[in-house]
């Protein structure tokens, strides 16, 4: 089918949402984003933490001094409005945008474009690419070693800006011509943080799942759903800074994301993560997410917005 974007409050053709080359955003990576998963059960379709997705995208644009026009609750309904317009869909995109020709850094006409796209990627995008698109479902992981995670006094983690992302993607780029499928980043000081676009959790020696602080990494909404999951289920957690070497003798690794939901790590630097197979606490945390995504969870249920 035709897709349609949201843009500004009115739906174009997906081939006609465009934006100049010179534009800010372009030129500067000065665009703030969010990535949201639709699913669909017996129940009907939902978005997933709707509310919690549009705090985090109106948070990234007052962090990063990024004007937007739009109040909450109006991109809200715009989400529905485009989920709506666009059955079979995914994921839902929302960008902000200076659209605007610039020639400085700093904009002379800071002004905001917001776009809200909902799509299958399998059949909008990576069926209509020409290379093959890079999937695993159990990963081979490299611990970065020379770049390190996105550092505060340069670009706030927490920030969902596309210059955040830039390093990591070299990062990245070069592990899987490498033959990995992910990287970890650590800090600075080495302390293990996340992945370029993914949360890590670990289970240590002690049978403790361990994540970085919410200081150390972006938000992520999957990450929060998990720490909750984890704690209705009686997992014993710890939210802190993680030593490299817990990493390296984990027994269990996985990583978090609105496109990964919970996806396990078997490797990390060609070494088995534990016996090599997916651990006891992911596969409980993983299925128990799936059953909050099919609508069979009635403590979560409320996380999912009928559309």
């Amino acid at each position: 089918m035709k897709r349609k974007i949201w843009i500004n409050g009115d739906f174009v053709d997906w081939n006609d949402a465009t934006v100049h080359i010179l534009s800010h955003s372009h030129q500067r990576g000065s665009l703030i984003f969010g990535f949201i998963p639709i699913f669909e059960n017996e129940n009907g379709t939902f978005i997933f933490r709707i509310n919690e997705h549009i705090e985090r995208l109106f948070s990234s644009c007052h962090l990063a001094g990024i004007p937007i026009d739009f109040k909450q609750s109006e991109l809200i309904n715009a989400v529905f409005d485009t989920a709506k317009e666009n059955p079979g869909s995914k994921f839902v995109k929302i960008s902000v945008y200076i659209a605007s020709i610039e020639i400085d850094v700093v904009p002379q006409d800071p002004i905001t474009t917001v776009a809200i796209a909902a799509y299958e990627p399998q059949k909008d995008i990576i069926e209509k690419n020409i290379n093959p698109f890079h999937k695993s479902d159990y990963l081979s992981v490299w611990i970065e070693k020379d770049i390190h995670q996105r550092r505060s006094d340069i670009i706030d983690p927490q920030i969902k800006i596309a210059a955040n992302y830039t390093s990591p993607m070299m990062a990245k780029w070069k592990a899987r011509k490498n033959g990995y499928d992910e990287i970890i980043l650590t800090d600075a000081e080495g302390y293990v943080t996340e992945a370029p676009t993914s949360n890590v959790f670990i289970v240590n020696q002690d049978g403790v799942l361990m994540t970085a602080h919410e200081d150390q990494v972006l938000h992520g909404i999957t990450r929060m759903s998990i720490i909750e999951i984890a704690k209705d289920e009686g997992i014993n957690i710890n939210i802190g800074r993680i030593p490299l070497e817990n990493l390296q003798d984990a027994r269990e690794v996985f990583i978090t994301s609105s496109s990964h939901l919970v996806c396990p790590v078997k490797s990390l630097d060609k070494k088995p993560v534990g016996n090599g197979e997916i651990g006891k606490t992911t596969m409980i945390l993983k299925k128990r997410f799936l059953k909050v995504t099919e609508g069979k969870d009635s403590k979560f249920n409320k996380w999912l917005s009928h559309i």
